[in-house]
């Protein structure tokens, strides 16, 4: 299976490897061979004190030890990892391994104001949440990336109109026999797995010892009964991105993409323009600053650099009719393929699909996730001919009526 890392696709064969809400979380003391700089993390919680009730109003299922995957539990995580300091927390569609430590915001002004509105709406969950302090500790800051990879399962299921419910039932079937899957959890058996750790070491150990890749910044691939998604900060920060609000861009971006290929397990049927046009869709509504595809992101200046502006240049493209063609677009195979402004094409596709033809995303999306058993060379030209029985079926449009289509809504709605 390929494997997607910020880089691009990577193969490995280990791919498929197989595999109470309590008062403190699992921590386990740090081994006298690992990094010494590592920060000291309190045995509790020192938010919600490990109360069931509190817990349970933030929409945490339970803390420390728990269930990982089918090779490991959470203490295999910590042995992996040498013994350092992990926190767990399960919400109610993820399990979540921290090892990031405190992070105290430096003044940016977005990132400022989402941790308020953040940490407003934790306060409203659980009022012992008062006022955001200058420093955000490891247990405070595990617990707003609970909250929003928890958001980020909530726009991806509102957008194409999904609902927990329809993966409960024993049959897992929609009225004309098609499957949604094999388990609860958007068809998958699992929860979806999010391991973020504080430095890229961290990371590469415990990727190392389970897939055999030692990635720079990040790596997301499938379970045998679900999907992982790594990342660290220390890669990010080396690379210019050291404010948490790049962390959670990046991880908004991978994590839809895990969701995307867990629905229906359908293991990288959907197109490719989808998936990263929906990571940046999702990605770019916390900050359009960081994006992770070379297409416009941060400079040394982010309040004077426009680049990360896509409506404009997309327009651009559009008028001046050096917009890729569809038809090329549903034979991206490789992340290779992809020239930067093709990444913001993808991502007004997507704008287009879940704004003025939202009431068609849950089908359009059903068609194209429907699973495709064929690993082998003809899987690609089986993926491509998917795409046009799904515009067939939901839109009855050839793919050059539905570029006139986009872009004549591209006209309409994006402004210079």
């Amino acid at each position: 299976m390929d494997n997607l890392t910020q880089g691009g696709w990577r193969k490995t064969l280990a791919t498929l490897l197989p595999f109470l809400a309590v008062a403190f979380a699992l921590l386990v003391p740090r081994a006298t061979a690992q990094d010494t700089s590592l920060e000291e993390i309190e045995n509790e919680d020192p938010w919600t004190k490990g109360d069931p009730e509190l817990l349970k109003k933030l929409g945490i299922v339970r803390v420390g030890a728990m269930p990982w995957t089918q090779s490991h539990a959470s203490d295999g995580v910590v042995k992996t990892l040498g013994g350092i300091p992990v926190i767990f927390i399960e919400t109610e569609h993820f399990r979540l391994a921290s090892t990031l430590e405190s992070y105290r915001p430096t003044g940016d002004r977005a990132e400022k104001e989402r941790l308020e509105a953040e940490f407003a709406a934790l306060k409203k969950l659980c009022s012992k949440f008062t006022k955001l302090p200058p420093k955000i500790d490891p247990w405070l800051r595990a617990h707003l990336y609970a909250y929003r990879i928890e958001r980020v399962y909530d726009q991806f299921t509102t957008a194409f109109g999904l609902k927990d419910a329809d993966f409960l039932t024993a049959e897992r079937k929609t009225a004309d026999g098609r499957s949604l899957g094999q388990g609860p959890y958007l068809g998958q058996k699992n929860k979806f797995t999010v391991l973020l750790t504080q430095s890229q070491s961290s990371m590469g150990r415990y990727l190392r010892a389970n897939f055999n890749v030692e990635p720079e910044y990040s790596f997301r691939t499938a379970w045998p009964d679900g999907y992982l998604l790594a990342m660290n900060f220390e890669a990010l920060k080396n690379g210019g991105r050291e404010l948490d609000q790049a962390l959670h861009v990046a991880l908004a971006g991978a994590l839809v993409q895990n969701l995307l290929d867990g629905y229906r397990v359908s293991f990288q049927a959907p197109p490719n323009w989808l998936r990263y046009g929906l990571a940046h869709w999702i990605a770019r509504q916390i900050d359009p600053r960081f994006n992770q595809w070379n297409a416009g992101g941060a400079s040394s200046d982010p309040e004077s650099d426009r680049t990360h502006i896509w409506e404009p240049r997309v327009l651009g493209l559009v008028k001046n009719e050096a917009a890729t063609p569809l038809a090329k677009m549903m034979r991206w195979h490789n992340y290779e393929e992809i020239q930067p402004r093709e990444h913001m094409l993808a991502w007004a596709l997507v704008d287009w699909i879940l704004t003025a033809r939202k009431d068609t995303a849950h089908d359009l999306l059903f068609e194209l996730a429907e699973p495709i058993n064929d690993y082998g060379p003809t899987r690609p030209d089986k993926i491509v001919e998917q795409q046009e029985r799904a515009f067939t079926k939901v839109w009855n449009m050839t793919p050059e009526q539905i570029d006139k289509a986009f872009q004549t809504w591209v006209e309409k709605n994006y402004k210079k």
